[in-house]
């Protein structure tokens, strides 16, 4: 009997020593686990910047306070050659909305494109989808100043942006001079799409003094 009863400490020792090499087992394995998680965390790579939102029209940009809130930029040129198209436009984002049959007060972005012939207008939906030519004809543009004067024209998107007749142009640009706060008010006559946009311009002036920068021969 005293044999039999040994046997059974014996076994029930051994299964006690099988539990508990299993248990350090776990909690080894539960450790592992937890440290390759920290070492996965730690070499996460940096997300890449989508090809989209690199800016690649900008090969130049001419700062100075007497233009304001405006700057001289270039596109390189496509004939082959080292000459480039100098153009003024606005050094820093200007905000707005936009209205259609699918959005409401919908985030817009403006970007101004003057050179020596054009003077554009290019609207961003959301801050970077451009919006394109569509069904409409043209747009009806008002910009009313904070001291009450107000200037309507038209304007035609003939491909990405608003062109704006040389007429109306220097117009615009003895407008923005003046300074003080513009609001700007658009609408198409589309009939697929109709749309309304608006955005305000807190300090506008110095556009003439960059035009002058523009006309010269050479931007050094």
């Amino acid at each position: 009997m005293q044999i039999l009863f040994y046997c059974d400490l014996m076994l029930l020792y051994l299964r006690l020593q099988t539990t508990k090499v299993y248990i350090r087992m776990g909690k080894f394995v539960v450790l592992l686990i937890f440290s390759f998680s920290i070492m996965a965390c730690g070499s996460k790579q940096p997300k890449q910047v989508q090809s989209e939102t690199v800016k690649k029209d900008t090969v130049k940009v001419i700062p100075s306070p007497e233009f304001g809130m405006w700057k001289i930029a270039s596109y390189a040129s496509n004939l082959g050659d080292n000459r480039n198209t100098y153009y003024v436009t606005n050094s820093y984002a200007i905000w707005g909305t936009f209205s259609d049959k699918d959005n409401d007060k919908a985030e817009l972005k403006v970007k101004f494109l003057v050179d020596k012939e054009t003077f554009c207008i290019k609207l961003l939906a959301f801050g970077r989808n451009t919006i394109k030519k569509g069904d409409e004809n043209s747009y009806k543009i008002k910009i009313k100043s904070n001291s009450g004067d107000l200037l309507e024209f038209t304007a035609k998107n003939i491909s990405d942006r608003l062109f704006i007749t040389g007429g109306d142009s220097p117009k615009i640009i003895d407008l923005f001079n003046k300074g003080g706060m513009l609001s700007f008010y658009l609408i198409t006559d589309s009939k697929k799409n109709p749309a309304t946009f608006a955005f305000n311009i807190d300090s506008p002036q110095g556009l003439e003094g960059a035009m002058k920068k523009l006309s010269t021969e050479s931007i050094k």
